[in-house]
């Protein structure tokens, strides 16, 4: 339900093998955060009236894997608590799967050698998991075991060079940084991620990868603006983890999302000693999103891929969903692949930062999304851009209608992630926004171009007969009170002396890659919440609808 997603469960899990400071650490975390704390080994021994080895002997280890399922179902009901688990409770997958849907996971680790020390030879004995001769090989062998169950976690922390002090602060950290967590799974694609968005999460970035059994270098690639403002921050949150990372940026802006810009990744990724199980991190806006995701998708026959969009923009659209590509001279992504990332990472507080001319570009594709919604998520959107919430990053409505955006992007890639149905709704406005930025010689934004895109495409429903003549007026309404231009007097200050061509503008939309038998297909409206892909349009009223574009009204 959206109101679980907007208003999560927020219990803090701690997990990980035996010795690595779980009840320690989740105690000092609850003492700091003011929640109460559970462990749930003591949980069961205090029920059970013997303690766990006790229980292992007596009644066998089926018997306390029971107990535990049980104590799960009880606690993953609960909300704001700190729980710190067993060592194997984590490892069941159905466990596992209710106490992430409970809050923030968080997986403490160490080395062999550090847990057999802390747990102490005579304590290994009484140990259940540990009997044998060689217990650091036994340690080993049962983390290689746990090892992609434990990679599922939400975050995980070395503990073995740190205090309980140190790691309990790490953990809080992390757990105050994310305020929402979206899961997309989308099997069709083999692709099932999360889209985590907070405020500082940068900071917390290298703890979410350190898990995940990735190999060194991280490749974090961004764009001369971004990369001077975050690169060194994000390259700092990977070394806090234990992680290599080098940063590769590349020019700013859309005309810099080319090939050429590959193949600079490329050296840079091959020189650096990427293998395939290095990831690629994308930092900044769509053009960086697509052109570094481009480069992942192909180096090597495709690397994992990190998503931490700096965009309202990219992180209400084009972060999501696995579509990423490059310019050519000769059209707008006309060569690109589909590609999901591994992880996706919005950090509401680099929208401070933002010109605001950028943050109107973000909500064009959050018009869209609340016009394709319709219902709640049109109304929201309504109230929110009436109020003024949406020109302030800080805003319940604005973090409302991004949400919004997200989950309609994801309810549409998990239909469809390779856009051969109703994915191609997500289109709306963007046949006549992407010839409109191609036009300018991206003299216009993209968000500003599908904002003059969603309003062809109103009129052009209207002039089909689909919708009333008062929706086009909304549609403009709201796009004009948001600060994006619905028409191209509209957009003068980024136009300048560039007079509009209609015609030329045809001649790019006739490349698109979305064309049938040589036909464009536009996405109509009916009304909000009911859109279609029509195939039959007529090229006049089309064209009638692109160059109402140059009148004021």
């Amino acid at each position: 339900m959206r109101e679980d997603i907007v208003d999560p469960p927020r219990n803090l899990i701690l997990a990980g093998f035996m010795g690595t400071g779980k009840s320690t650490v989740g105690r000092l975390c609850a003492q700091q955060l003011g929640l109460p704390f559970v462990d749930t080994d003591e949980e069961i021994s205090q029920r059970e009236g013997m303690p766990i080895p006790a229980i292992f002997a007596s009644r066998g280890e089926g018997y306390f894997r029971t107990r535990e399922r049980a104590l799960v179902a009880e606690l993953s009901a609960r909300r704001n608590c700190v729980i710190a688990t067993g060592g194997g409770m984590i490892v069941d997958d159905d466990n596992r799967a209710a106490l992430l849907r409970s809050g923030v996971g968080v997986c403490l680790t160490a080395t062999p050698e550090v847990i057999a020390q802390r747990v102490g030879s005579e304590a290994a004995a009484e140990r259940p998991m540990l009997h044998g001769d060689d217990v650091i090989a036994r340690i080993t062998q049962l983390l290689r075991e746990r090892a992609p169950k434990y990679a599922q976690l939400h975050y995980a922390i070395d503990t073995s060079q740190c205090t309980p002090d140190e790691v309990a602060a790490l953990v809080c950290e992390a757990y105050r940084r994310e305020r929402i967590r979206i899961a997309v799974d989308a099997p069709e694609a083999g692709a099932r991620y999360d889209i985590v968005i907070g405020e500082g999460a940068l900071d917390a970035l290298g703890f979410m990868l350190a898990g995940r059994g990735w190999a060194p270098p991280f490749a974090v690639v961004s764009d001369a603006h971004v990369a001077a403002r975050y690169g060194e921050r994000v390259l700092c949150a990977l070394a806090r983890a234990g992680l290599d990372g080098f940063l590769h940026v590349m020019p700013a802006g859309e005309a810099h999302k080319t090939l050429a810009s590959v193949e600079a990744m490329y050296r840079a990724f091959s020189a650096h000693g990427m293998e395939r199980t290095s990831a690629v991190i994308a930092l900044g806006g769509g053009v960086v999103g697509d052109t570094a995701g481009f480069a992942a998708a192909t180096f090597l026959r495709g690397v994992p891929l990190v998503q931490v969009p700096t965009s309202l923009l990219a992180m209400a659209d084009s972060s999501i969903g696995g579509k990423v590509g490059v310019d050519t001279d000769f059209g707008k992504n006309l060569v690109g692949a589909f590609k999901q990332p591994d992880l996706v990472v919005a950090d509401l507080s680099v929208l401070a930062s933002l010109p605001p001319r950028e943050l109107r570009c973000g909500l064009a594709e959050i018009v869209k999304a609340a016009l394709l919604s319709g219902g709640a998520a049109y109304g929201r959107l309504r109230e929110a851009a009436t109020s003024g919430a949406l020109t302030d990053w800080r805003s319940p409505g604005l973090l409302n209608a991004l949400v919004d955006a997200i989950l309609l992007k994801r309810a549409m890639v998990q239909a469809d992630p390779f856009e051969r149905g109703r994915r191609a709704l997500l289109n709306l406005g963007h046949t006549f926004g992407h010839g409109l930025e191609a036009w300018s010689g991206f003299r216009l934004k993209h968000g500003e171009a599908v904002a003059l895109g969603l309003v062809c495409a109103a009129r052009l429903s209207h002039a089909m007969g689909v919708c009333e003549d008062a929706l086009v007026a909304e549609v403009i309404g709201l796009l004009r009170g948001v600060g994006l231009p619905a028409a191209l007097d509209d957009a003068h200050d980024a136009l300048g002396d560039l007079a509009f061509a209609p015609d030329a503008v045809w001649r790019y939309m006739l490349s698109d890659k979305k064309k049938r038998a040589g036909k464009l297909r536009f996405v109509l409206l009916r009304a909000p919440g009911d859109a279609f892909v029509c195939d039959a349009v007529p090229e006049t009223m089309a064209q009638d609808a692109l160059a109402s574009l140059g009148s004021p009204g």
